[in-house]
C-alpha cells in the first residue's frame, strides 16, 4: 500500500506534507463553552474543527467537520515515462481540481488525446484509439483510454452519463487512470526494449531471421 486517502479522526493515513504513510494525532480547536457547536462522540465533545498532526513530520492539517481545508490535497504522482506535453497538463489538472474537479477532468481527456498524439498521431481521440487498439492494445487499457475520453466529455457536455464529473475522487480516478495507462504504453513498452537490448548481437540477428 503506498497511499492511504486522509479522513477525519482516521489515525494513519498518507500525510500531505511528507507523503509518508504516518500516525496524526488530533485535537479539537473549537470553543468549549459553546456547546450549541459540538457533538457527542464516543463520550468526547468534539467541535466541527479540528487539526491532525503528522507524527512523522509534524505537519498539520486543518479539517472543517469531514473536509481537509488545508493543505489542498494533491493528486497522485504522475508516472515518470509520461511525456512532457501530456505531463504539462496532467499538473495543471493536478493543481485545480480540488476547486474544480470538472476542469480539472477536461484536462485530463485533453491529456489523453495529447498522448494518443504522441503514439500514432492521428486526427482524432477516437482515430488514435481505434488505431491503437489495431496494432493489440490491450483490452483493458482501451477501456481506461475510453473511461478518461467518456468522463472528460461529459466535463465539457454535461448530461451525457451519469458519472458526476464535479466529484473530487472522479477526477482523481482519471489520474490514475492516466497514470495506468502510460505504464502499460510507455513504462513497460521501455522496460521490454531495453532487456531485449541487453541479448547478445548474434542472438538477436538470431530472432530477426526467424521472424523474416
Amino acid at each position: 500500500m503506498t497511499y492511504i486517502k486522509p479522513s477525519l479522526k482516521a489515525k494513519i493515513f498518507t500525510c500531505p506534507h511528507c507523503h509518508a504513510i504516518a500516525q496524526h494525532e488530533w485535537k479539537d480547536i473549537g470553543f468549549p463553552e459553546d456547546q450549541s457547536a459540538y457533538i457527542k462522540n464516543e463520550g468526547i465533545w468534539a467541535s466541527d474543527t479540528m487539526i491532525a498532526m503528522c507524527l512523522a513530520c509534524q505537519g498539520k492539517t486543518l479539517w472543517y467537520q469531514d473536509k481537509l481545508l488545508y493543505p489542498a490535497e494533491s493528486a497522485p504522482e504522475p508516472n515518470p515515462d509520461m511525456p512532457t506535453n501530456v505531463l504539462t497538463i496532467y499538473n495543471e489538472a493536478g493543481e485545480i481540481y480540488t476547486k474544480s474537479p470538472r476542469a480539472a477532468c477536461a484536462l485530463l481527456r485533453l491529456a489523453i488525446e495529447q498522448l494518443g498524439n504522441e503514439l500514432v498521431e492521428e486526427d482524432t481521440i477516437d482515430k488514435n484509439i481505434a488505431k491503437l487498439v489495431k496494432e493489440g492494445l490491450p483490452q483493458k487499457i482501451q477501456q481506461a483510454l475510453d473511461l478518461v475520453r467518456v468522463i472528460g466529455n461529459k466535463a465539457v457536455h454535461p448530461g451525457q452519463i451519469e458519472l458526476d464529473v464535479d466529484n473530487i475522487d472522479t477526477a482523481k480516478t482519471l489520474f490514475n487512470l492516466l497514470n495506468i495507462i502510460t505504464s502499460s504504453m510507455i513504462t513497460e513498452k521501455n522496460q521490454i526494449s531495453d532487456l531485449f537490448n541487453m541479448l547478445p548481437e548474434s542472438t538477436k540477428k538470431a530472432i530477426e531471421r526467424r521472424d523474416k
